[in-house]
């Protein structure tokens, strides 16, 4: 299969450059803002709240995605005039990473629960399948910033898409990471929307999906050619190892009661019949 580099800027308005890698990203924040939604409903969250956290939730994660990059990739970011500072906040060219992510939008959500006095586990639990879809979309935005690729492809068989991607700068093929991690959200997606709607117990869905992230993160991060390495240790497996590893302990005793988060609260619903609260 043939697919084709596409250039990086969608359009300009004026002087503004519109970039695809913005658009993409746009359209998964939004994406998975409407299935978070979709799963509010299943937990009583009214849509004013939900439109609450998201404002608290998006600011929060961008702000601390791409200062999680930065601090990761701090010879990219080096400070040696006023250009160099602007480029710290050039988030438009790429640059972020879930991994700062999680812990901004979960700092978010904390504020918003905490205003409006809702249970922090059953938002987290709403917005979860949503967030794994976004990241899933989102990949998109490093494809069309050719970054996120992997190692080199030099079998002539491989040198295709979904196999690998050729990238300009390096004038050569390399692993479609980004098209693989793509992949293993959507699945992760499945799965998240099958524990969503079947389990019992706050905080199985999110925990579930940091189980799943850091593991696939965890594969990922062993091909990607900008991985962190510090000797012979890439950082990233290294840390998303150890995460995956302490979400699972945590998600099992929750499952078997040793951690009590508390139950599922549905919704009460009006019989139409009998005017009744059921």
């Amino acid at each position: 299969m043939c697919i084709k580099n596409i250039d990086p800027i969608a359009f300009e308005v004026g002087s503004l450059s519109v970039r695809w890698y913005g658009i993409f990203i746009t359209l998964a924040i939004l994406i998975g803002y409407g299935v978070a939604c979709l799963n509010a409903k299943k937990r009583g969250l009214s849509m004013d709240f939900m439109l609450e956290l998201f404002l608290w939730v998006v600011p929060f994660a961008i702000v601390f995605a791409r200062l999680a990059y930065v601090l990761f990739h701090p010879a990219d970011f080096a400070v040696h005039s006023a250009k160099d500072i602007g480029q710290i906040f050039a988030i438009w060219e790429g640059g972020i990473t879930i991994l700062g992510a999680i812990p901004g939008g979960a700092l978010g959500a904390f504020i918003a629960c905490k205003r409006n006095k809702v249970r922090v586990s059953t938002v987290l639990d709403v917005i979860a399948p949503g967030l794994v879809l976004g990241q899933a979309l989102g990949r998109w935005g490093n494809f069309a910033n050719q970054e996120l690729y992997g190692m080199a492809v030099t079998n002539p068989a491989y040198q295709k898409f979904p196999f690998a991607v050729f990238i300009d700068a390096e004038n050569g093929w390399f692993q479609a990471t980004f098209f693989y991690e793509m992949v293993l959200n959507l699945i992760g997606f499945a799965i998240l929307m099958c524990v969503f709607y079947r389990s019992k117990k706050n905080l199985m869905t999110f925990m579930t999906y940091l189980v799943w992230y850091m593991v696939v993160r965890a594969i990922m991060e062993v091909f990607r050619s900008d991985a962190v390495i510090v000797g012979s240790v890439r950082i990233g497996v290294l840390g998303c190892s150890i995460a995956a590893g302490l979400a699972m302990i945590l998600t099992i005793l929750i499952y078997v009661n040793k951690i009590h988060t508390g139950k599922v609260t549905l919704p009460e619903v009006k019989s139409e019949e009998k005017g009744e609260i059921k």
